[in-house]
């Protein structure tokens, strides 16, 4: 085949192929909502929200019987679905069949604050989610009326320990006072540990692990009533 010969072949290919995208298009545009799908892609066994009302919500928002799929602003959905509490990611997507799937992704909170006045769960960028009437999520407790910075420095603190092997299930809650002073209480013991000003974080938590891998008598830590880590090289340790 000749140059020229190519040039045509690929030139009425192209244009082919324009020409059935362009009435895809078309057809696109045309076709009305068939029906819409929601699904869960995690949590499926602890979800937080209840299937059917978000069915129930997308449907009011769909009412319209008329609503074709093109007149759909996906980004602008997927952009209000994310803004549910309890939503950490929305993606939707249309076919030409007038099918709508929109996909949901649920936060994992990393503790829950109590207060008198107010209870939730803090996510791990620091920022709240209320409460579900669907699942009640067991994670460490943390007590105090704290403000947006402490509540960023604490879910800095669950985040951090975390990675650590050792101390990934040691706390079952913490408490900060008015001063920004911490307390944290172990899984394991009725007793508490004094952090006091969350600083040198890393330095108090070596040393909480030292005495507890060094210790020789970790039988008795159900005797104290105290480890005290604020002062720099020193374990205090006080009996109930």
């Amino acid at each position: 085949m000749k140059a020229w010969q190519y040039i045509v072949f690929w030139t009425l290919g192209l244009g082919l192929w324009l020409v059935l995208l362009a009435s895809s298009n078309l057809a696109y545009k045309e076709v009305l909502i068939d029906h819409h799908t929601i699904s869960f892609e995690n949590r499926l066994e602890r979800s937080f929200l209840d299937l059917s009302e978000m069915e129930k919500t997308l449907k009011l928002g769909l009412q319209d019987s008329n609503l074709l799929l093109s007149e759909i602003n996906k980004a602008l959905l997927e952009e209000s679905i994310d803004n549910h509490p309890a939503i950490r990611k929305a993606e939707v997507y249309s076919n030409i069949d007038g099918s709508l799937r929109i996909m949901l992704w649920q936060h994992n909170p990393i503790a829950r604050v109590m207060h008198q006045t107010s209870s939730f769960y803090l996510l791990e960028d620091g920022t709240k989610m209320p409460l579900s009437p669907h699942y009640s999520e067991a994670v460490p407790i943390v007590y105090g009326d704290l403000n947006s910075e402490q509540l960023k420095d604490i879910a800095g603190f669950w985040q951090g320990i975390r990675n650590d092997e050792f101390f990934q299930e040691f706390f079952a809650g913490l408490s900060c006072n008015k001063s920004d002073e911490w307390i944290l209480y172990p899984v394991k013991g009725d007793f508490e540990i004094v952090i006091g000003k969350p600083t040198e974080l890393e330095l108090k938590l070596a040393k909480l692990k030292a005495f507890y891998t060094r210790a020789p008598k970790l039988e008795n830590i159900n005797k104290l009533g105290q480890i005290d880590l604020r002062f720099e090289g020193q374990v205090i340790c006080r009996k109930n």
